[in-house]
């Protein structure tokens, strides 16, 4: 499987980690993979890292969000766009193996599989001010 349909679980598994904050992380990624999606046992530990790592890092990834979504707050955002952001704003910030350009582009093009038509412009705008940062 490759990085892209790896990130698609990730942000699957993120997306239902909204809906079932009971529910552990452990549990969810545990019921993901062998009811939802088949995922290749070469491929969970990278899901497992990204989502893991996602978590421990969760507050600032969501300040980060909410710095350069100028005018947007994370509540009034979409579900589904936050939990792309939060993938790429993981990868950026925390994933030094993976190149801001990749982490950009996977979340653009997640935006464009999966939101609205506006969506991958928006992600676009706010990860490229991360970048500038930088």
């Amino acid at each position: 499987m490759s990085r892209r349909t790896a990130r698609k679980h990730v942000l699957n598994i993120l997306f239902q980690k909204d809906f079932n904050a009971d529910e552990s992380l452990e549990e969810i990624i545990k019921t993901y993979s062998e009811e939802i999606e088949r995922i290749n046992g070469n491929d969970l530990p990278f899901i497992k890292d990204e989502l893991e790592g996602i978590a421990a890092n969760e507050p600032v990834i969501l300040e980060t969000i909410e710095k350069f979504a100028s005018g947007w707050t994370v509540e009034r955002m979409s579900r589904l766009d936050t939990a792309i952001l939060k993938i790429a704003i993981y990868e950026m910030l925390f994933c030094s193996d993976i190149p801001d350009k990749v982490s950009v582009n996977e979340a653009v093009e997640l935006a464009k599989e999966y939101s609205s038509d506006k969506a991958p412009g928006f992600i676009n705008g706010i990860l490229g001010k991360v970048i500038a940062e930088e």
